[in-house]
Order: C-alpha cells, then sequence, then structure tokens
C-alpha cells in the first residue's frame, strides 16, 4: 500500500485583496522528497510556499500535513508540527552575530528544550558557520548569508522545510553549492520544497517537481519527465 503524502495542497485559491494570485493548484509531498515548484516571474510560485506556512491569506481550498488541516494554523504554531521556511532574500538579523540568528531559530517552546545539541547538529552540516559564529551576518557573502539562513530554519529540526528562491541573486559556482546543501539536509530525512528559474538544476535536484503559469498548475512529474518536457519548452523557455 503507497504511503500517504506528506504535504497534501488541494484545489488551493489565493487572492490578494481583489487579485486572485492561484486557481485551483493541487500538489503533493511525499516523505523525504525533493519537489521543486518553478514557473515564469509572477506564475505565482512564491505564493504557493507562502500559503502553506500561513503568510498569504487561503480563499479555498486544503492544505493538509500529516492530515492535519493548516489552513487555520498560526504560522508560529507550524514550527512545533514539524515545518519551518527559508525566506526569499534570506531575511536575517544582519547586526546579528551567526550564532545569534541561528539561535532565533529555535526560539519556539516546543524547539528550545535541547537547543545545544540542534545548534551542534546544525554546525555539524555547516562547519563553516561553526567556525564563523561570532561574526556579524550581515558581512558575510550572499551565499554564506544564505548557509545562515537555511541553518537557522533547521534550528527546529523540521520535517518539512519550505524554501522560497534559494538561488536568488547567487553566483553560478553558490548556486552548486547551495544544492550540494539541499541534498545534505535531504540525506538527513528531511522533505524539501522549494521554488526556482534554474530548470535543468532544479529539476535535475528533484524526486518531482511542478510548473505554474499564471497562477494554475500546468504540468507535474519526475523531475527527469519534467526536464524533458515539451511543455517546459513552451511555457518557461519559450521555445
Amino acid at each position: 500500500m503507497a504511503e500517504p503524502p506528506m504535504l497534501q495542497v488541494e484545489d488551493l485559491n489565493v487572492l490578494y485583496g481583489d487579485y486572485q494570485v492561484l486557481w485551483d493548484v493541487s500538489m503533493s509531498v511525499g516523505q523525504k522528497e525533493i519537489v521543486a515548484v518553478l514557473g515564469p516571474n509572477g506564475s505565482g510560485k512564491s505564493t504557493v510556499l507562502k500559503a502553506i506556512m500561513g503568510l498569504a491569506p487561503v480563499r479555498s481550498g486544503k492544505i493538509l500535513f500529516e492530515g492535519q488541516d493548516l489552513t487555520r494554523v498560526p504560522t508560529h504554531e507550524m514550527v512545533a508540527m514539524g515545518i519551518s521556511m527559508v525566506l526569499e532574500r534570506r531575511r536575517l538579523f544582519g547586526q546579528m552575530t551567526v550564532r545569534e540568528n541561528l539561535l532565533l531559530g529555535a526560539y519556539h517552546r516546543s524547539v528550545n528544550k535541547d537547543t545545544r545539541s540542534r545548534l551542534e547538529w546544525v554546525e555539524s552540516l555547516f562547519p563553516i558557520l561553526a567556525e564563523r559564529r561570532d561574526q556579524i551576518a550581515g558581512k558575510m557573502s550572499g551565499g554564506e548569508q544564505q548557509m545562515v539562513a537555511i541553518a537557522r530554519s533547521l534550528m527546529s529540526r523540521p520535517r518539512l522545510l519550505l524554501m522560497d528562491e534559494p538561488y536568488l541573486g547567487l553566483a553560478p559556482r553558490v548556486v552548486k553549492q547551495i544544492a550540494g546543501i539541499i541534498r545534505r539536509v535531504n540525506e538527513e530525512g528531511i522533505a524539501v520544497v522549494f521554488n526556482e528559474q534554474n530548470v535543468k538544476l532544479s529539476f535535475g535536484l528533484s524526486d518531482r517537481g511542478y510548473l505554474l503559469e499564471g497562477g494554475r498548475m500546468v504540468l507535474s512529474g519526475t523531475g527527469e519527465e519534467m526536464i524533458n518536457s515539451d511543455v517546459i519548452s513552451r511555457v518557461y523557455l519559450g521555445v
């Protein structure tokens, strides 16, 4: 019997005021999967992640995490459920140190009792952050700041990690480094959902992928199927 999905999004509609951004979007994420959501600028891919995390207003539809409806769960309570998110453009506290930024990832009462062990685990995944724990975060490079943002989200030891445009503004060499980090995080048993614009890198990394166009889900498949799809070439690459 097939294992039920960890995350199930069903017929999701999102409006900002009177402007509708998503129409009947459905997708699923299995246990320990890497799933990529791609689409042109303005397609709604960031809104999908924000809606899951309670950061965008859901007009209708369901968002189920391990069978529990998230649509009325406050964002901060999702941390206790095992969900975390790396925000677009990192959103670090630039005047605080690396260590202080990481500790903020364990602020919630459900996870702050074993902060030391969580910190040791995160620093084992990111040795450079252990070396630079006293450095001011705002003075680090873009790639290093992205590592801090990912590590901060992992301080709650989530089972599902959402990543909003993790490669945004990074040099190609750093993009490959962040992709490797996503693999390492997934190897720790954490399901990862991220959105991006790099077709080959994203679908090459993911187990499955989805394509959004104009706020509607138009295609889904394995990473390999998505890379080789004529629809991807038409919608996304303009071929």
